[in-house]
């Protein structure tokens, strides 16, 4: 059976043939040091060899103006549309970077304000869908009129700032609504509307979101929602060495800015894919599946020859909400997975089956590093599943250009 990683206290790396083994950190450990008396042994019965034995953290290697310093890491983060890329930078954000400032947080204020708006909205047009007005309490079919009177008012181009001057005006609509029994129906059909799920933490805090000294939690922060339109570069330094991020937009109106990425040279690919799409549609085509449009993105960038040989990152994202979602929507009823043979509603089979999907995609899986990391969106352990796997990687790769393969 297929393992994946599904803890911080586990670093899993796969085989060619991609079947899983999983490390604990103290096996890990060993595997480095067993990986450096073989160095030792080598160098003892061939003597030394043709180039530098010296592990640095990484192969200087200039091209043009392109140059990348010995102990940089250089990380292009890919996916869809909100499945999760920047708040693993976030994550960075907070373990290793500086604290976010004051006009920051004036910022992330204003977007968890325009998230909350943005998710009733959506919530709402789905209970008119589904035709359940006439079941709301005489308070909540008055909350849903004065809501539905000032969208009509708002231009669909409307800023964020326009957003959280709504929200604060209507926030006792907006919280009436939310805790009628009639939207608890809706929600647990949110998968037809596209909203974000951890957006109910904003939604169930709206009294203290609203509030006059409201400061956004690292929570809030993980959580708020803003769209990645153009490429961004992020930089850290942690334990000597620099982490080159760069991130870009996952619609797809934003993927034209990729080939800049892809000719960056990269050092590994995290590739993330939210795991609880699989019976959601894009916000862009809505008669295509989400987990199917990041199974072929996946395939068409682990197969571009910009990415020959790079290790591949898979990051299954949003655990949580997957474990908590498969109980009532069954992966093979959904028309693009009928051929899904797991148990119904059981955690493993279906993280497997995704998997394998994505493992599928490799036309030369001998070309690929693989790793795979079952996480959730705000799981701190994600940055120290990037920076040790990172650090294997490129210690792997300057002890294998000394030595040659077979080393390890």
């Amino acid at each position: 059976p297929v393992k994946i990683n599904q803890s911080h206290d586990n670093i899993a790396r796969s085989s060619t043939t991609f079947k899983h083994t999983t490390y604990k950190k103290r096996e890990y450990n060993t595997r480095i040091h067993t990986a450096m008396g073989n160095l030792v042994a080598k160098l003892r019965t061939k003597g030394k060899p043709k180039r530098s034995a010296s592990i640095k953290t990484h192969r200087s290697s200039k091209s043009g103006d392109d140059q990348q310093s010995e102990n940089t890491f250089k990380l292009l983060l890919l996916g869809a549309g909100e499945s999760g890329k920047t708040t693993i930078l976030k994550q960075m954000r907070f373990l290793h970077g500086e604290p976010l400032s004051s006009k920051e947080l004036e910022k992330f204020k204003s977007v968890v304000r325009s998230n909350v708006i943005t998710a009733i909205r959506k919530l709402m047009s789905l209970l008119s869908l589904l035709g359940l007005e006439g079941e709301l309490s005489d308070n909540e079919k008055e909350a849903f009129k004065q809501l539905t009177e000032e969208f009509s008012k708002m231009d669909f181009r409307a800023t964020i700032n326009v957003h959280e001057k709504i929200m604060l005006e209507y926030w006792r609509a907006i919280q009436t609504l939310w805790s009628s029994e009639v939207m608890m129906q809706v929600w647990q059909q949110r998968a037809a509307c596209n909203v974000i799920d951890g957006h109910k933490l904003f939604l169930d805090n709206i009294s203290r979101i609203a509030s006059s000294d409201y400061s956004p939690t690292s929570g809030d922060i993980l959580l708020a929602r803003e769209r990645t339109y153009k490429e961004k570069r992020h930089v850290h330094h942690v334990d000597g060495a620099n982490f080159e991020f760069y991130d870009v937009g996952g619609q797809r109106g934003a993927r034209r800015e990729w080939i800049k990425s892809f000719n960056r040279n990269v050092d590994a690919v995290i590739f993330v894919v939210a795991l609880s799409e699989y019976d959601q549609m894009l916000n862009e085509s809505r008669r295509t599946n989400r987990m199917v449009e990041s199974i072929e993105l996946f395939k068409s960038v682990c197969n571009n020859a910009a990415f020959a040989n790079k290790p591949v990152m898979l990051f299954l994202n949003k655990k949580d909400v997957f474990a908590d979602k498969i109980v009532s929507s069954d992966i093979g009823a959904q028309p693009p997975f009928r051929d899904y043979t797991g148990r119904p509603g059981n955690f493993d089979d279906g993280v497997d089956y995704f998997v394998k999907k994505f493992m599928d995609c490799l036309f030369n899986p001998e070309n690929h590093e693989r790793f795979a990391h079952v996480t959730n969106a705000t799981d701190p352990s994600n940055m120290l599943f990037v920076l040790n796997s990172t650090r294997w990687i490129v210690m792997r790769e300057n002890i294998e250009s000394s030595f040659g393969r077979g080393v390890f």
